[in-house]
């Protein structure tokens, strides 16, 4: 797992449904208005980009320590993280 191009395939596959998932789940229940789904949006786009980095570098962490089962178990936990501050955002405005 010290190559490179391992990692740069993962991210390729992690990314995608790291993005998208959050925005996707605000399209489908948001009941907000437009500049409020904007503002949204953009807050769980930002979540969503710092989580994938801290979950990266724990990964990296974890598997230079050949702990591979549970730095997956970390790369599918920090998914959660931008629906967390969705929720807690939601309430707020509310």
């Amino acid at each position: 797992m010290d190559d490179p191009v391992i990692w740069l395939i993962i991210i390729a596959f992690y990314a995608p449904l790291h993005f998208m998932l959050p925005v996707l789940f605000l399209f489908i229940v948001g009941g907000e208005t437009e500049t409020v789904r904007k503002q949204l949006i953009r807050s769980a786009l930002i979540d969503a980009a710092l989580s994938m980095v801290v979950a990266f570098a724990l990964a990296i962490v974890l598997v230079n320590y050949e702990q591979i089962a549970l730095a997956m178990v970390i790369l599918i936990l920090f998914m959660l993280v931008p629906f967390m501050r969705i929720i807690r955002n939601r309430r707020m405005i509310k």
